[in-house]
């Protein structure tokens, strides 16, 4: 067979706005690689299944120590996906295909990082050879372990997991790196429109949407603990609490307060929250429902739980549940989708929306983890609260990092 020359375009690079973060910033990057497997699906999707494995090896701990990053940050960097794929071979012999490809497109690196790869031009990593065999169990997660989840969760710096940076399973690849331009932390958050007359008049509505860690039926669940530790802290803070409706026997929990401003005026902050089950599997359809509702009439919409591997909060499954998404072209708003590597997931998958509505949108780079949720939303809703201040992007995310005492999830905010 010839080889086939194949393009696929995700999305020009052109287009995609820089994102801005404390911890962080973005590059680009391209490289070659080759591949044999005996899957049968079509070429470029076998690409992006072999391009993948990116994720295991940027979230490797030798990653962090080798760069000198906080050793408690669980990753170096992450790519925003999707990418563009060219395929440059696929043979065929003796029911086993050879598949080489070019890819290029952006990476969010921490900053430690990304200076040393930017100065140099390149990196070398490896990345499998062997599709089909490269899996070990032992070189996973202890819960994560399933062959379908080993791309994110593997890591071949793992003592007794060399192998798997050697041929025959794994061979070198050298990735081209470039600087390109990103914000700066001055850009402002123009909090002061968020707050304002939003096609909403004086009331300020932020929606939390969080779901659970592992078991909706476990009372000390850590996606519920999160959950009730914001709820406790509204409270203190004086806002009034009312249950107003329940979803699927989930009560929504309704928090009011009236704050003055120096010009006299008032204005009236609702934050509505729901804790419920988010993985997209699930056949309940309250998450999906709840959440079409908040980015049709909130300000902010805060999400707090798993990514599901780019599954939670995909637009297309939502919409199987819920109906069309509506996204409110009248307002501006700030999505917070606090997932693990909710930067490669959920960026350019909103970003598109940008033409109906002006959106910011936060992501994380790297993994997150329930137990820092609730301090970082905190310090959030802290910097909306300030209805007499309006800080800078770098002002908000720097002080939304700081209860993780020098870690960093790669905060970041796009595309600005």
């Amino acid at each position: 067979m010839k080889s086939l020359a194949f393009f696929l375009f995700f999305g020009a690079l052109s287009a995609q706005a820089a994102v801005l973060s404390p911890s962080s910033v973005e590059v680009k990057f391209s490289y070659m690689a080759e591949f044999q497997t005996t899957d049968t699906s079509d070429a470029v999707t076998l690409a992006d299944t072999h391009m993948q494995h990116l994720f295991g090896y940027l979230q490797s701990p030798a990653m962090v120590s080798k760069y000198k990053i906080n050793e408690d940050t669980p990753g170096v960097g992450a790519p925003r996906l999707p990418l563009n794929y060219e395929i440059l071979k696929n043979k065929k012999k003796a029911g086993v295909r050879t598949i080489a490809y070019k890819t290029s497109g952006i990476l969010l690196l921490n900053k430690k990082m990304a200076k040393d790869l930017i100065a140099e031009g390149s990196w070398k990593i490896t990345l499998p050879s062997d599709l089909d065999n490269f899996y070990e169990e032992k070189c996973t997660d202890e819960h994560y372990n399933s062959y379908g989840d080993f791309w994110y969760f593997y890591d071949p710096f793992r003592e007794g997991c060399e192998f798997l940076r050697e041929s025959p399973l794994a061979s070198q690849v050298v990735i081209k790196i470039s600087a390109i331009k990103n914000q700066l932390e001055d850009a402002t958050a123009e909090l002061e429109k968020i707050r304002g007359d939003n096609d909403n008049g004086d009331l300020f509505q932020i929606t939390t949407i969080n779901g659970f860690s592992e078991d909706a039926k476990n009372p000390g669940d850590d996606g519920r603990l999160s959950f009730e530790e914001v709820n406790q802290w509204l409270r203190q803070a004086g806002f009034k609490e009312t249950i107003v409706a329940k979803y699927q026997n989930r009560p929504v929990h309704q928090f009011e307060k009236s704050v003055n401003k120096k010009d006299g005026s008032t204005i009236q902050i609702r934050i509505t929250r729901l804790l419920a089950e988010t993985a997209v599997a699930s056949k309940n359809v309250t998450f999906a429902k709840f959440f079409k509702h908040a980015i049709m009439n909130a300000d902010v919409v805060i999400y707090a739980g798993h990514s599901g591997l780019g599954g939670n909060l995909d637009i297309g499954s939502l919409e199987e549940k819920a109906g069309p998404l509506e996204f409110n072209p009248r307002k501006r708003q700030i999505f917070f989708f606090d997932g693990c590597s909710s930067y490669s997931y959920y960026l350019s998958m909103f970003e598109e929306q940008k033409s109906k509505g002006k959106i910011d949108i936060l992501t994380n780079g790297l993994s997150s983890y329930f137990a820092y949720e609730a301090p970082i939303h905190i310090a959030l809703m802290k910097q909306l609260f300030r209805v007499n201040a309006n800080p800078s992007w770098g002002e908000i995310l720097k002080d939304m990092e700081k209860p993780l005492e020098g870690m960093t999830f790669m905060l970041n905010v796009g595309s600005l």
